[in-house]
């Protein structure tokens, strides 16, 4: 009965919160128009400009991005990466040319043999040598495949 009833109030709390939340930015929205009605027009169309939404952002040195965003500085190692998320393409820029074909995939599943590789490599570590043996909560051993299949794992 208790279990029916914790569920039945992780219901009602799950709603209630996704409400509190919507009003929440609908108060937020009132307050930013409420100020914006306040600010004059003028004053408006100089921040506005001062922006320089119009020009182009570059993504790095060399490299002419997009108009319409705000350069921010952040530290390297905030967000590291280990591919450039930006993908390159040489040729012709015009739009009703197709898109260049992409050779990558080779690589997703190498790099999955790596992971599986060294999460298989962990598993040995910590069960044993061969991986066969674990101790169980009554001090025995239980005994897995004898087959060293190690994909199971």
């Amino acid at each position: 009965f208790f279990n029916l009833l914790v569920s039945q109030f992780c219901g009602v709390y799950a709603a209630l919160a996704e409400d509190i939340q919507g009003y929440a930015m609908l108060a937020r929205g009132e307050v930013i128009l409420d100020t914006l009605k306040a600010i004059p027009m003028k004053r408006w169309n100089g921040f506005l400009k001062s922006l320089a939404l119009d020009q182009r952002v570059d993504f790095e040195e060399g490299d002419i991005g997009l108009p319409g965003g705000i350069k921010t500085w952040e530290p390297s190692l905030a967000h590291p990466t280990t591919q450039d998320q930006i993908i390159r393409a040489g040729g012709d820029t015009d739009p009703s040319l197709p898109w260049p074909i992409q050779h990558h995939a080779g690589n997703e599943s190498s790099m999955e043999k790596m992971v599986a590789k060294t999460i298989q490599k962990s598993l040995q570590k910590y069960l044993g040598k061969n991986g066969t043996d674990m101790s169980t909560t009554e001090g025995s051993k239980q005994s897995h495949s004898s087959s060293g299949n190690s994909e199971s794992l």
